[in-house]
């Protein structure tokens, strides 16, 4: 620690934006920069709730990303051009929080002699509020917004969170498995950017827009090779979003306050759902304001959703939500279908 200059943000009021980016639904990142703001590495995953944290991270795991950061500084400027793939896009809508529209009612600083918490921009409120401008201007929202910095689980990757970039698992008939991805592989380099964490990943995962071939160099009993993993047009389909805090507004929009869950194989041989339908269990719905929407729109808590805006194939919740921001507007009413008590009913929600 002592060969590293450390610097605490507990708010995202004044954050340089064209630097720190970052996933901002993370309540837990650090960002590894050269005094001339060049990236190095960045650290800090979450797939789930705060129990969940050690799943992603550790103390081991984080001191091994440190230790290959003062390697790349020891090598620095020579490898600068390995690190440009890791380099924040400057080309951002605003170059702090408080630009946005829907968050110029905050100060640059936090308000000590008044109310501390109700002056802090939190980080999940950047793509929150962004979200939300693009909704309001009559725009669907693009995919990116919908699915932010996915894991290297949607490839059938799991790494090991007390190490740097080392595989743990590798799914069964998954894109990695056909690639010729092993357990133990330490992952080097991916699209020719250094590896040093799962947040590094997520990042290379994060800036690809499309299907094709992804090279990973690994290191496999001292020595390296490339393994290529082809993806498919919709590689990140599976992304999982619904643990994020973002994902709540997100509801609003696409669902009109509820959150839904998706049966289990018991729950659809109990219910007689066919195994390829959608069903999906109002697990919440909201009571108040424009959470309120399905409320009003007579919806209930424990209601199955067979139906929901022309979708009828079985799919988690977060795959829906993308899935219908990503096509209808602010506005346009949806049709879905649901089950209560055993009876059939229809329903009507205006998305936000």
């Amino acid at each position: 620690m002592r060969q590293f200059v450390g610097v605490r943000v507990i708010q995202a009021n004044a954050m340089d934006l064209t630097l720190f980016q970052f996933d901002y639904d993370m309540s837990f990142a650090v960002h590894f920069l050269n005094a001339d703001r060049t990236v190095y590495a960045r650290y800090g995953s979450r797939r789930g709730n705060e129990e969940e944290a050690n799943d992603e991270m550790s103390l081991e795991g984080l001191a091994e990303t440190m230790t290959g950061v003062l390697a790349l500084h020891e090598a620095y400027p020579k490898n600068k051009t390995t690190l440009y793939g890791k380099q924040p896009n400057p080309d951002v809508p605003y170059p702090v929080p408080e630009k946005q529209p829907l968050l110029n009612n905050y100060k640059s600083k936090l308000d000590y002699d008044g109310k501390v918490a109700g002056s802090c921009i939190h980080c999940h409120q950047i793509r929150d509020t962004y979200r939300q401008e693009i909704r309001e201007s009559g725009k669907v929202l693009p995919h990116k917004l919908l699915t932010p910095y996915p894991l290297p689980s949607v490839l059938g990757i799991e790494m090991d969170p007390k190490r740097a970039a080392v595989v743990k698992e590798v799914g069964p008939n998954s894109v990695a498995a056909k690639a010729g991805l092993a357990v133990g592989d330490v992952v080097c380099q991916m699209r020719g950017q250094p590896i040093l964490s799962l947040a590094d990943m997520q990042w290379v995962l994060h800036s690809t827009a499309k299907g094709g071939p992804l090279t990973l160099r690994v290191e496999r009993h001292g020595e390296e090779k490339d393994i290529i993993l082809t993806l498919a047009d919709d590689w990140d389909h599976t992304s999982d979003i619904d643990w994020r805090v973002s994902t709540w507004d997100l509801r609003r929009m696409g669902f009109g306050g509820m959150r839904l869950v998706e049966f289990s194989a018991k729950e659809r041989q109990e219910q007689g759902v066919a195994e390829g339908a959608l069903a999906l269990r109002a697990k919440n719905v909201g009571k108040y304001g424009n959470h309120a929407v399905a409320k009003k729109a007579g919806m209930k808590i424990g209601d199955v959703v067979t139906s929901y805006a022309g979708f009828e194939e079985a799919m988690p919740e977060g795959v829906l939500l993308r899935k219908v921001l990503g096509k209808y507007k602010r506005g346009d009413k949806v049709s879905l279908t649901y089950v209560r008590d055993g009876r059939q009913k229809k329903a009507e929600i205006r998305l936000q």
